[in-house]
């Protein structure tokens, strides 16, 4: 069954949470999204509001529990107060984004705290789509061939990459490519058995992976093609092994 919750914004920063019927609340999965962009004088102040944001969240994370254990008709008054930042509802998570210089992580990297997720430059999204998988950053969106059924599943050196989007970060504008993307082992093109699988699926990720476990040499052993897209990178990492 379906868990239900309400969080809405009330006077001077607060927050309400109330249970609906007798659904327990869904934990909310929490995003702190850290980007570059604030002067250098600013670095010392933004640390200490990283670690505070941080905490607070932690905070409301657990009224959140303890509001869903109690069922029906619990409910809390949590004050929210926010330094610096942005506080969102996005993507089903309540996120908060800091643009900063001060070097809080390195760029890329990723913390999962449980329901407390933290991230440094990670723009990578990646997801299932009914025939294709989509991997997406602030400069490219990476369209691949799905096929997961390894019994019947074949795949092709012209098929495996559907499309490559530039994206002006800038402006939003996609500059969709043209032609075929051909992946080969140094003998042409090929048609084998294998399947995909999709490695890395959510938002706000440093990195996100497909890969293609090709059956070409007809025996129990499979050549692996991955495809990773970094963040803020426009273009797409193919290993061979």
């Amino acid at each position: 069954m379906a868990q239900t919750f309400k969080i809405r914004k009330m006077k001077k920063g607060q927050i309400w949470i109330s249970a609906i019927l007798y659904l327990l609340i869904i934990t909310v999965v929490m995003a702190i999204v850290i980007n570059a962009g604030k002067p250098i004088l600013g670095r010392l102040q933004d640390k200490t509001t990283f670690t505070r944001t941080k905490n607070l969240f932690s905070a409301l994370n657990e009224h959140i529990k303890d509001v869903g254990d109690e069922g029906a008709g619990s409910q809390r008054v949590v004050p929210i107060e926010l330094e610096a930042g942005q506080l969102k509802v996005q993507n089903g998570m309540l996120q908060w984004d800091l643009h900063t210089d001060a070097r809080i992580l390195d760029s890329g990297s990723e913390i999962d705290l449980g329901d407390l997720y933290i991230s440094s430059n990670a723009d990578v999204s990646a997801s299932s789509q009914t025939n294709t998988y989509l991997l997406q950053n602030s400069y490219v969106k990476i369209y691949l061939d799905k096929c997961e059924t390894q019994i019947s599943c074949s795949l092709n050196s012209s098929q495996i990459i559907k499309n490559i989007t530039f994206i002006n970060p800038d402006t939003g504008v996609e500059y969709p490519s043209s032609g075929n993307f051909d992946v080969g082992f140094g003998t042409g093109g090929w048609n084998y058995s294998g399947y995909s699988k999709l490695e890395d699926v959510g938002v706000n990720m440093g990195s996100a992976s497909v890969v293609y476990l090709v059956n070409n040499s007809n025996s129990s052993v499979y050549t692996i093609i991955e495809f990773t897209l970094e963040s803020n990178c426009d273009f797409i990492q193919v290993k061979i092994r």
